[in-house]
C-alpha cells in the first residue's frame, strides 16, 4: 500500500496547478481596515468566532518548509487562503473574542519517522509563541490574549463595552488536532497551563484518539495499522485528562461511531465548533439530528462555520465558490434551532483562514454586519441575535473552561 508521504509528495505540485488554474479564482481575502463599512453604532456584542485560523500563513512562514522555500508558503496564502481575519478591521467592526485554532499540518500529514510525531507539541507550542508575540507588538492595540478563566469573566464582566477606551479583542488559544499531542498526555498540563481553553481531539486523520470522517483515504506510516473504528483507550484517557484539567473538549471532525463512543465516555457539556447538518450538507463531516440533539441536552454547543459548501450540498467546490453565500450559514443555524429546540446553544465558529472556499458575499471576519443583518430579517430578536453571534458562547467558556492545574 502507497504510505502517506509518497502520495502527498506526488499529489503537491498536480494539486497546486489544478487549484491554482480553476479552483478558487481571483478573490481576494480582506487584509485592510478600508475593506469593509464600519458600522455606525458597535453593538455591545457583535462576533464571538470560537474556530479561526488567525497565525496560519504566519506559522507556514516560519515552518522549516517556509524558511526553506518562502515561495511555497507565499503560495498557500495568495492560492488558498480566500477568507481573511485582520486584527484592526476586526476590532473596527467590534468583534468581541477570536478563539485561534493552532494547527500544524506538516506533524499531521508528513510525521516521520514516527506517527504521530512526538515533537508535535514542541511545534504547537512554537505556533503557541507565534500569537502571543503577534499580540505582544503592534496587534497589542487591536487584541489581547486570555490566559485564564477568571481573565476571560473579568474582561466580559457586567460593565463589558465597546466605548471603554481598554476594549480590545479577547483571543484564546485552541487547538485543532489530537496530534498536537504526540501520542503522549503530558503536554495537556503544559497546554492547560498555557490558556488553551479547547482542543478538537480529531482532525484530519487517525492519530490513535480516534476515527474521523474519510477527508484522505488511510495510509499507514512507520508500520502503522488500521484504526480502530471510534474511540480508542488512548482517546478515553484524553477526554477524561481535559476533563480533569478543565480543557473542554471539541467533537468537530469525529466519525458518527467515534461521536457514539465520546457521548458515552465525557462527563461534562461538549462542544462541536464548526460543523453542519447532515440532513442540509450530506457530508461526512455532517452530524446527525440525534448527535446535535444529545450534545444540546447536556448543555453543550453547535458552532456553525461560515463554510457554505459543507452547509449545502452542491455538486462540486466550483459551484459553491459561484453561489455559496451567508443564507446558508442562517438556513443552518434555523435549523439547528429548530431541531433542538434552543437558540441559547448554537454559536459561530467561522473556520476562516483555514483555506476553505470563499463565499459570494462576505471574505473577511470584519464584514460581519452583513450576518447580522441577515439573522436579524429573520429572527426579527436583537437579543437572539446577539446570543447566536456572540453571548451563548461567552457565557459557555464562563461556564466550562478551568483551569485545575
Amino acid at each position: 500500500m502507497i504510505s502517506r508521504r509518497k502520495f502527498i509528495r506526488s499529489s503537491l505540485l498536480a494539486g497546486t496547478g489544478l487549484f491554482s488554474g480553476s479552483a478558487f479564482g481571483l478573490f481576494n481575502g480582506c487584509s485592510s481596515a478600508y475593506d469593509f463599512t464600519k458600522p455606525e453604532k458597535k453593538h455591545k456584542y457583535v462576533l464571538a468566532d470560537i474556530h479561526n485560523h488567525t497565525v496560519q500563513n504566519n506559522w507556514l512562514r516560519n515552518t522549516p518548509v517556509g524558511v526553506k522555500s518562502p515561495m511555497l508558503a507565499s503560495f498557500a496564502r495568495d492560492v488558498f487562503d480566500k477568507t481573511s481575519t485582520a486584527w484592526q478591521s476586526s476590532y473596527e467592526a467590534g468583534v468581541d473574542l477570536i478563539c485561534t485554532a493552532h494547527f500544524n499540518l506538516f506533524d499531521e500529514w508528513i510525521t516521520m519517522p514516527t506517527d504521530p510525531n512526538p515533537s508535535a507539541p514542541v511545534n504547537t507550542f512554537r505556533m503557541m509563541d507565534l500569537l502571543e508575540k503577534e499580540l505582544d507588538g503592534p496587534s497589542s492595540r487591536y487584541a489581547k490574549l486570555i490566559r485564564t478563566p477568571e481573565d476571560f469573566k473579568n474582561h466580559f464582566n457586567e460593565n463589558y463595552s465597546k466605548d471603554d477606551p481598554g476594549y480590545r479583542i479577547a483571543v484564546l488559544h485552541s487547538l485543532e488536532g489530537g496530534h498536537a499531542l504526540g501520542g503522549s498526555l503530558e503536554p495537556l498540563k503544559e497546554f492547560a497551563r498555557r490558556g488553551v481553553v479547547l482542543i478538537t481531539i480529531g482532525h484530519f486523520y487517525n492519530k490513535g484518539i480516534m476515527t474521523a470522517p474519510n477527508a484522505f483515504p488511510f495510509f499507514p506510516d512507520a508500520n502503522s495499522l488500521p484504526p480502530h473504528q471510534g474511540l480508542s483507550s488512548f482517546g478515553k484517557e484524553v477526554i477524561s485528562e481535559m476533563e480533569r484539567l478543565g480543557i473542554i473538549v471539541d467533537v468537530t471532525h469525529a466519525s458518527s461511531t467515534a461521536l457514539n463512543d465520546i457521548l458515552n465516555v465525557s462527563t461534562k457539556p461538549l462542544i462541536a465548533t464548526h460543523i453542519s447538518a447532515r440532513t442540509l450538507g450530506d457530508h461526512a463531516y455532517s452530524f446527525y439530528e440525534e448527535h446535535i440533539r444529545e450534545i444540546v441536552r447536556r448543555g453543550g454547543m453547535i458552532g456553525i462555520p461560515i463554510y457554505p459548501y459543507i452547509l449545502s450540498n452542491y455538486a462540486n467546490i466550483n459551484q459553491a465558490i459561484e453561489h455559496g453565500s451567508l443564507r446558508e450559514v442562517v438556513r443552518t443555524i434555523r435549523y439547528i434551532i429548530k431541531i433542538s429546540g434552543s437558540s441559547k446553544n448554537v454559536c459561530i465558529g467561522s473556520d476562516f483562514g483555514a483555506y476553505i472556499p470563499p463565499l459570494t458575499d462576505m471574505n473577511c471576519l470584519c464584514q460581519v454586519e452583513m450576518l447580522r443583518q441577515l439573522l436579524l430579517d429573520e429572527f426579527g430578536s436583537e437579543e437572539i441575535i446577539e446570543d447566536i453571534l456572540a453571548k451563548n458562547i461567552i457565557g459557555f467558556i464562563k461556564n466550562n473552561w478551568k483551569r485545575n492545574i
